[in-house]
């Protein structure tokens, strides 16, 4: 299993209270070793160009590494029963990843699913952008976008797919049911043509200015607290 380096101070540290595998920490500073007090793993204080030859990031003087992330399996949706989970179908950036993570995080999602194939995966960039976010939240991994809405809705979910369609309905105009899969779409192509056909419901944003569509992260954002707000 591969290792995962993790960096910033937030992000390290949270990590220890959270009681991830962190297997060592490296700091540039001696006293920030009080944020490890009862660790049960080595805690080294090196050098600045040592920590840089592991990590072009804004690693603030704090680095752990980690066993690769752990990832769940879609029975644990049936064991936890989520009123919401957010898919992602093939989101290739690992920033727009990392940023995602951190607005789910907020809008207190426990579970998100994004496939094997075709999508970022989390690495130490994903990581570090989503300041902590990672921390609480179970991620499944799919072979099948497709398989995995057939699942969801027949445990329950009722499938949200954002879309700017004809068929689409205003996001704020929607009675959300009460447990929800919001599906949110690669960059650049948005949620593929197949997957909006066994989508429950198409939602948009409505936009009044000159761009043609938002950011995933910043639309993922919104929906999410559309959704938590009104389910």
């Amino acid at each position: 299993m591969k290792k995962l380096i993790m960096c910033g101070k937030n992000s390290v540290v949270d990590a220890y209270n959270n009681n991830w595998p962190i297997e060592k920490v490296f700091l540039l500073h001696e006293q920030n070793k009080k944020f490890f007090k009862n660790a049960k793993f080595p805690v080294e204080v090196i050098r600045k160009e040592k920590m840089e030859e592991w990590t072009n990031e804004n690693h603030q003087g704090f680095l752990a590494t980690i066993k690769e992330i752990n990832y769940s399996n879609l029975n644990s949706l049936i064991i936890d029963k989520p009123k919401l989970v957010l898919v992602l179908d093939h989101i290739q950036d690992p920033h727009n990843l990392g940023a995602i993570i951190r607005s789910a995080n907020a809008a207190g999602v426990k579970h998100i699913i994004l496939p094997r194939d075709r999508s970022a995966e989390i690495n130490s960039t994903v990581i570090k952008v989503s300041s902590g976010g990672f921390i609480g939240i179970k991620f499944i991994r799919v072979n099948s976008v497709s398989a995995t809405i057939n699942f969801l809705k027949n445990n329950n979910f009722w499938v949200y797919a954002s879309a700017l369609d004809k068929k689409a309905q205003a996001y704020n105009q929607v009675s959300y049911s009460e447990q929800v899969a919001l599906i949110v779409g690669n960059e650049g192509n948005g949620v593929s043509k197949s997957t909006l056909n066994m989508a429950d419901q198409k939602i948009y944003i409505e936009q009044f200015g000159t761009v043609q569509s938002l950011n995933v992260s910043v639309a993922t954002g919104i929906l999410l607290f559309e959704i938590i707000k009104n389910q």
